[in-house]
């Protein structure tokens, strides 16, 4: 029963968040797109953290998550380790260009072309693998995708020799 009540509470909100698109022209994204197939991991490129790319994503694309956020990715993975979600995982992002749906965008904090990961960065992104792992979720890199270097060479390096891909 609790969770047919669960059920129904996130029809509404998708329901009332489908009407504010429709009828308000509000730029939002719904968490209605299909169960996620792959996890695409990305770098910042530079120091910035959540909440400076979030502000970056609000002038640059200005479309809100369900969660109020602005930011392309579903998750953001700072220097200290602290993850934050912007998006839900079944909502559509805007981290790889031509594929936002089905994917979940996870991005580390920093440049890891010219730069290291933290140790708190990669014991919270192997954690962050291993769980979408488990639901069966493919592992790639930016670079699989479009013309980048991203997620850097030191992080591919990393994903690579410890075969989380």
């Amino acid at each position: 029963m609790k969770q047919l009540i669960v059920k129904l509470k996130l029809q509404l909100l998708i329901l009332q968040l489908q009407l504010q698109v429709l009828l308000l022209k509000k730029k939002l994204t719904i968490p209605n797109k299909p169960d996620p197939h792959t996890l695409i991991v990305h770098h910042g490129g530079g120091p910035f953290n959540f909440r400076e790319v979030n502000n970056y994503h609000k002038n640059l694309w200005g479309f809100r998550s369900s969660l109020n956020y602005y930011i392309g990715y579903q998750l953001f993975i700072e220097y200290s380790g602290k993850v934050y979600r912007g998006r839900s995982d079944n909502e559509e992002g805007a981290h790889t260009r031509y594929h936002n749906i089905g994917t979940v965008g996870v991005c580390l904090q920093g440049n890891m072309e010219t730069g290291y990961p933290t140790q708190n960065q990669l014991l919270t992104l192997e954690k962050i693998i291993r769980e979408y792992k488990s639901k069966g979720l493919k592992i790639k890199m930016h670079k699989d995708f479009n013309f980048t270097i991203c997620p850097g060479r030191h992080l591919s390096d990393w994903l690579e020799s410890n075969e989380l891909l």
